[in-house]
């Protein structure tokens, strides 16, 4: 699934006056705001769909993950991350419970 969520930004940015290209000719403090706008904006969504569990409040907190995922995609982009270096990250954490890990930086 990542694959393919992969290929559709990679489209995406191959479009001149997509949103992915004016973010990734901004500079890295506005895709950075973005994230955290992003986020703050899925923590709303959280709270409305845990007060009201409905379809009409889950449909908004899926919207708001699927924008954090797109805009991670876009800073992982813009520092030319591969996925392979975050793949050996997250393979190296298996190894180790979390808690040492978090301790160990």
């Amino acid at each position: 699934m990542i694959k393919k969520i992969i290929k559709i930004l990679i489209k995406k940015t191959i479009v001149n006056n997509s949103y992915s290209n004016f973010i990734l000719f901004k500079d890295l403090d506005f895709l950075i705001k973005k994230i955290f706008e992003e986020i703050f904006e899925l923590y709303n969504s959280f709270k409305n769909y845990i007060i009201v569990k409905n379809c009409y409040n889950r449909y908004f907190l899926i919207k708001e993950i699927c924008d954090i995922i797109y805009h991670i995609l876009l800073f992982i982009f813009f520092n030319k991350i591969s996925f392979y270096e975050i793949e050996k990250e997250l393979y190296r954490r298996t190894k180790t419970s979390g808690i040492k890990e978090k301790y160990s930086r």
